[in-house]
């Protein structure tokens, strides 16, 4: 019977070893408060206070009683397979006929220990919940009732004639010294009751989301840990705070070389500063000496403050990718393309080979047939055949270099040179060639102590091909071209950026992307490689070049060339 109103008034939510923690506290928390307040009872009763209370001996055996009492329901409670529930009713109902007995013991109305009944009601409302506290409050009440009526019968013990004692003077007292009390006892369950109830809201929504918590961690370590980019955390002290597999595979550093380490110091080929901000490349060396080409990124994290705190900045997120296979993989693509446009230019060359053959072959075979009388060849003939086998000996001889210098480029060695200096050299032999006056019109727009990180004598082959373009695009329309350059920001590295600007007719939209392709041209004496050969020559120095719109007519070919960071002294 017991214990199934036990576990009417338990919330189902409650485990048995959480209740029997409860009960357990309770049980050394009420010997405490019980002996507690007895010893500051005896204490003032020793100073000469008008205090009412059993003698010594009883005191002491009550004393020793609910030590023993406590002991022997802890004892039960732990040992036993007792069920808790009915156990905890039954004991919190007993730790009320406690109370009673000791309020009846010093003094039923004039006792000083009166509100004891409040702590086995409050305990029933916060173990047993509402429900509990309630029927706790009932059996106070009653017991409080019953202490009351035996003083109004005079059903007390010798030692109350004290004068420590006084009796009520009429039945109102009593009862209103009932009636306050018990709804006092009624109150602190319901107050108690409810208390425990949102507590147990409070800790099942905290229970939950710890669990969330805990899930999400496990989830984040997990995808943090599987990711193939390397990832690496500093603080705002730009130490290391965690790093994931892939950044150990990457670097060969084990996470515990890495952290608390200063980001800088062990990895100082990777650079932080604000303007490099974006996608970035670097060559890096590995713990293990293994040589890769390593891309990274960084972002700033804004990590949330402490309660009371200032919101500390400067922690970065770094993002690191292996790509030397992806870079092998797209020479050997290139590679791949490059041999098969050899494949499909070899007709193109026969062709462009074949055609200045003809006319020089026609040629000589005129020269020939009149040998033994040249004399009878007037000077312009002479001159016109000569001419012939000239120029289209040399647009062969101009093909087949192009299209060596095509097929077989030679190795990037870049180095520092002035820039001006060599758009000089070029644009000098040009003056000395067939585009004399046109070459007469090249103008710089840059500065002349501009320096340039590059192979000299490609980027040379690369003016010479789009200064002719641009040359013969404005023709002898009195157009001009220019050439103007600039250091700049591209992707978070510094660049340097060369375009070649004419005000010719410009290209069509829809022929920029064929100009780059082998033997392709608009022009009759071009050759179809020199677009070719440039964008070849760029790709090699890890650069870009593109076509755009000049204003108000014409195009510009644009160059962008990659450049090292400067070492300072």
């Amino acid at each position: 019977m017991l214990q199934r109103l036990a576990r009417t008034f338990t919330p189902v939510a409650d485990s048995e070893q959480e209740t029997r923690r409860h009960l357990l506290r309770w049980l050394f928390t009420r010997v405490l408060l019980f002996t507690l307040l007895i010893a500051i009872a005896s204490f003032f009763r020793g100073k000469g206070q008008q205090v009412l209370l059993p003698p010594q001996s009883v005191t002491l055996a009550f004393l020793l009683l609910l030590y023993a009492y406590t002991i022997g329901s802890a004892l039960l409670l732990q040992k036993t397979a007792v069920p808790v529930r009915a156990f905890g009713l039954v004991q919190l109902l007993s730790d009320t006929a406690v109370a009673a007995l000791l309020v009846y013991a010093t003094g039923c109305s004039n006792s000083v220990f009166a509100p004891i009944f409040l702590l086995p009601v409050i305990a029933a409302g916060l173990i047993l919940h509402r429900s509990g506290g309630l029927v706790l409050a009932a059996a106070a009440t009653l017991l409080y009732g019953a202490v009351l009526g035996s003083e109004l019968l005079h059903w007390l013990p010798a030692y109350y004639r004290a004068p420590a004692y006084r009796a009520p003077d009429n039945l109102f007292i009593s009862t209103n010294l009932f009636a306050t009390y018990g709804l006092i006892f009624f109150l602190a369950a319901l107050l108690s009751g409810q208390l425990a109830r949102r507590l147990r809201s409070t800790e099942e929504r905290l229970n939950r989301t710890a669990l969330e918590f805990d899930r999400l961690s496990i989830l984040y370590k997990q995808i943090f840990d599987d990711i193939a980019t390397g990832i690496i955390t500093t603080d705002s002290r730009n130490r290391i705070t965690s790093c994931n597999r892939a950044a150990e595979r990457i670097t060969g550093c084990s996470r515990m070389l890495l952290l608390g380490q200063p980001f800088s110091g062990r990895f100082p080929a990777i650079s932080l500063r604000e303007e490099r901000q974006g996608r970035s490349v670097c060559d890096f060396r590995k713990r293990d000496g293994t040589a890769i080409r390593l891309g990274y990124s960084y972002s700033n994290l804004n990590m949330p403050a402490e309660q009371g705190q200032e919101r500390e900045n400067g922690w970065k997120v770094i993002t690191l990718q292996d790509i030397s296979q992806i870079e092998r993989m797209e020479r050997q693509i290139r590679e791949t393309e490059k041999l098969a446009a050899i494949g499909q230019m070899s007709g193109s060359v026969a062709h462009e080979i074949r055609n200045p053959l003809a006319a020089i072959s026609g040629s000589a075979q005129i020269l020939a047939l009149d040998q033994d009388n040249l004399a009878a060849i007037d000077a312009a003939t002479f001159r016109t055949l000569v001419g012939i086998i000239l120029r289209e000996s040399g647009r062969m001889a101009k093909t087949i270099t192009d299209f060596l210098q095509f097929a077989r480029p030679a190795a990037v060695q870049p180095e520092w040179f002035s820039l001006g200096r060599l758009v000089d050299e070029v644009v000098s032999g040009l003056l000395q060639g067939p585009l004399g006056a046109a070459a007469a019109r090249i103008d710089r727009e840059f500065d002349a102590n501009l320096d340039c990180w590059a192979d000299r004598q490609q980027l040379q082959t690369v003016l010479v091909h789009l200064l002719e373009n641009g040359c013969a695009a404005v023709g002898a329309e009195g157009g001009g071209v220019t050439v103007a350059a600039a250091e700049t920001q591209q992707g978070g590295q510094e660049v340097l950026q060369i375009e070649v600007r004419d005000q010719g007719p410009g290209i069509a939209p829809d022929l920029r992307v064929r100009v780059f392709e082998p033997f392709f041209s608009n022009r009759a004496d071009g050759t179809g490689l020199g677009l070719s050969i440039v964008r070849q020559i760029i790709d090699n120095h890890r650069g870009t070049v593109a076509i755009a719109d000049n204003t108000p007519a014409g195009c510009i070919v644009r160059l962008t060339l990659p450049l090292p960071p400067r070492s300072t002294p």
